[in-house]
């Protein structure tokens, strides 16, 4: 949102977070069981990213701690994409 953390999202079934002017890795986010993270999203606020994957789930990581807090199950298929509402109280998915 602030372009100063870019991330990006892996076949190896993490997503990762950087330092956009430092190229310093801040996290590593693991959690989806080695099935390829397809796509995640910021939060407008930048405390939380969603990551969406192949194992048919979308997940909350807390940016300051890198922290996974949330599971976002029930898709009978990949999860493609995910995103935050404006205001950050709603993550949409499509599957």
């Amino acid at each position: 949102p602030n372009d100063r953390i870019i991330g990006a999202a892996s076949g190896d079934g993490t997503a990762r977070l950087w330092r956009r002017e430092s190229g310093e890795q801040l996290r590593m986010l693991n959690g989806h069981g080695g099935e390829g993270v397809r796509a995640m999203s910021f939060s407008f606020d930048e405390s939380l990213v969603a990551t969406a994957s192949y194992d048919n789930t979308a997940r909350l990581w807390s940016i300051g701690s890198g922290q996974q807090t949330a599971v976002l199950s029930g898709h009978d298929d990949v999860v493609t994409s995910v995103s935050f509402s404006f205001d950050g109280r709603l993550v949409g998915t499509a599957s």
